[in-house]
């Protein structure tokens, strides 16, 4: 005799199989919302004024950690004091150079213009180079430790296809095929009524 009951194992391996299914919709839905929320706070942060930048060096130590996402807010080269941390950037021969936030160990204030020595906190010497002040600097205000590694990821080709071009396409995938599936139900009941 056939029997139209389906065993407590077929049913157990289905219901695992929908969990694990709904639990990966679930953690990737998450994730781009995560991306979405760090690259959007990087951008929108720019409307209030603050720049975003990764930094990409250890010269700082523990005070801004290689890999941090910082938010930097501008200030007047007046306002600059001895001690602060500042964005600078060199220019080289063949274009400026990366830019570096560095500390403030030396200071003066010549004919209107504002000229510093900086220095790395963990760099054994003082940066060579004395700069000249533009109006406005950027400090940091705000720092979130490694962050900077993700976003920095996220904008390359590979970790804008990994971070966000797959989630988005399984995402869209499970999607359809939930669409299409509640169809094919509707289909199938309105076939047997």
């Amino acid at each position: 005799m056939l029997s139209s009951r389906v065993s407590p194992a077929g049913l157990t391996a289905a219901a695992a199989a929908g969990l694990l299914k709904r639990l990966l919709y679930g953690v990737l839905v998450l994730a781009l919302l995560a991306l979405a929320v760090v690259l959007g706070a990087a951008v929108l942060s720019r409307l209030f004024g603050y720049h975003t930048m990764v930094v990409q060096g250890g010269s700082m130590g523990h005070s801004l950690p290689n890999g941090s996402l910082v938010y930097c807010r501008w200030v007047e080269a007046g306002d600059v004091e001895l001690g602060d941390v500042i964005l600078v950037q060199e220019e080289t021969a063949s274009g400026p150079a990366p830019p570096k936030l560095h500390r403030v160990v030396s200071l003066e204030r010549e004919g209107g213009q504002v000229l510093v020595q900086t220095k790395g906190d963990l760099n054994e010497t003082v940066d060579p180079k004395v700069y000249i002040l533009p109006e406005r600097v950027l400090t940091p205000a705000y720092t979130l430790p490694y962050l900077g590694y993700l976003v920095g990821f996220a904008v390359t080709p590979l970790g804008w296809a990994l971070l966000v071009a797959l989630p988005m396409t399984v995402v869209g995938l499970f999607t359809l095929r939930s669409i299409w599936a509640d169809e094919e139900r509707a289909v199938a009941k309105r076939g047997t009524a």
